[in-house]
């Protein structure tokens, strides 16, 4: 029996949850981040992996706050969060912010297509490398898992559409004079 009653919610529980649900959020915002940048598979995994652990901690001891305290907004914040991301992810809200927030820059900087010589952030991509290449500007984007990947502008005339072939570069449509290519190496 609690000391104040099955009505009252006992402020460790608030605190516990409050600390989930934060970390949830950070979690969220980070693979927001991660997918919207195309960032690393690895750093997703992670991140989908701690997402996870930490969401199912927070179910466990959201049902117990749900069955022992009634305390419905504290024990469903966390699986709420957790749900619009998964909403968000599914919709491809993260890749068409990113994509939204980064063309502007990346047009002003396909006119020049010149390599800065170094890794760089234009928009929200990690660009490693820039390059004129079958009539069309490319800008390798870090966090490819073993081919080199990125995003590839046409202005004039489309490029071959398919997958690579060895040593080729394969593109796909993705945004008007915009593709998307994966060069196997």
């Amino acid at each position: 029996m609690s000391s104040g009653g099955p009505g009252r919610i006992p402020l460790w529980f608030e605190l516990w949850m409050g600390v989930i649900t934060t970390v949830i959020a950070l979690l969220c915002v980070a693979l927001c981040w991660e997918i919207a940048a195309q960032g690393s598979f690895p750093t997703k995994v992670l991140l989908w992996v701690g997402l996870s652990v930490v969401g199912g901690v927070a179910v466990c001891f959201g049902i117990l706050g749900l069955i022992r305290y009634h305390a419905i907004l504290v024990s469903l914040a966390a699986p709420i969060l957790i749900a619009t991301l998964a909403a968000l992810v599914w919709y491809e809200v993260p890749e068409s912010a990113g994509w939204r927030l980064s063309r502007p820059i990346l047009e002003d900087q396909a006119a020049a297509c010149a390599n800065p010589g170094h890794r760089t952030r234009l928009g929200i991509y990690a660009v490693t490398y820039i390059t004129r290449r079958d009539g069309g500007c490319l800008f390798y984007i870090a966090g490819g898992a073993t081919n080199s990947e990125g995003l590839a502008y046409f202005p004039d005339s489309a490029p071959s559409i398919g997958p690579p072939g060895p040593g080729a570069i394969g593109y796909e449509p993705f945004h008007g004079p915009w593709y998307r290519f994966v060069e196997n190496t």
